[in-house]
């Protein structure tokens, strides 16, 4: 069943970016981890896109906007299949999350083929390493009713934040598929998990038409697959 998101708990900008500039003063990893979770944060990357996607993948232009190209993932025996994971798909890079690359590419030294994220010594950024610290960012900057919350408790509330503020304004169904799209997910489950988001103030009758265009958009999405091992 599709978790519904609570809007009450999704970051506001400000406490975001107060979030991610406190991960980013890590000791150890945290411009790396401050970029990884930016590409959460600002393109609603899954985490394991974000720590798949290589050099070659991302075009970062000197100006403007760039691109992120997301290729299925290979499932391991096991693992839970996740709606969207099996289509290629190319999400749209701010111009701030475009610079947040560029430095990083630059300040490592990567070439087309390294990964975009690992940790400073080359070894693989686990979930481990940025759960930790995440929880620790949470810690340092949320209120203390805000930590004990489940507001940003976990990675994956960069994502949905995103998501939330992609659809924020859009009253269209071609709006709604094209945000499905960047998300790699259809466009009824955006209805489902982001019911706040579908409901336009002009009336009752236009947030139920809303919703209802949104379950009809057929859409590469509404069956999830498995990538072929």
């Amino acid at each position: 069943m599709t978790a519904v998101v609570d809007e009450t708990f999704l970051l506001s900008d400000r406490q975001r970016d107060n979030l991610l500039d406190q991960v980013g003063q890590c000791p150890q990893n945290g411009r790396a981890l401050r970029a990884f979770l930016s590409s959460i944060a600002l393109a609603a990357l899954r985490p394991q896109e974000a720590l798949a996607l290589r050099v070659r993948d991302v075009d970062l232009p000197d100006q403007g906007p760039g691109e992120l190209v997301i290729y299925p993932r290979r499932l391991k025996d096991g693992d839970e299949a996740v709606e969207g994971a099996g289509v290629v798909r190319v999400v749209q890079a701010s111009p701030e999350l475009v610079e947040i690359l560029k430095a990083e590419v630059v300040r490592r030294g990567l070439g087309p083929e390294d990964l975009m994220f690992t940790r400073d010594d080359g070894r693989p950024l686990t979930g481990a390493v940025y759960r930790r610290a995440w929880r620790q960012a949470r810690e340092s900057v949320l209120e203390p009713s805000e930590f004990s919350s489940p507001l940003g408790r976990s990675v994956s509330g960069l994502r949905d934040t995103c998501i939330a503020t992609w659809l924020s304004g859009h009253r269209t169904a071609w709006e709604i598929i094209t945000v499905a799209d960047r998300a790699g997910v259809s466009a009824s489950s955006l209805a489902r998990r982001f019911p706040h988001c579908f409901q336009p103030p002009a009336s009752a009758e236009a947030s139920n038409a809303l919703i209802e265009a949104a379950f009809a958009i057929a859409d590469p999405y509404c069956e999830p697959a498995r990538a072929a091992r």
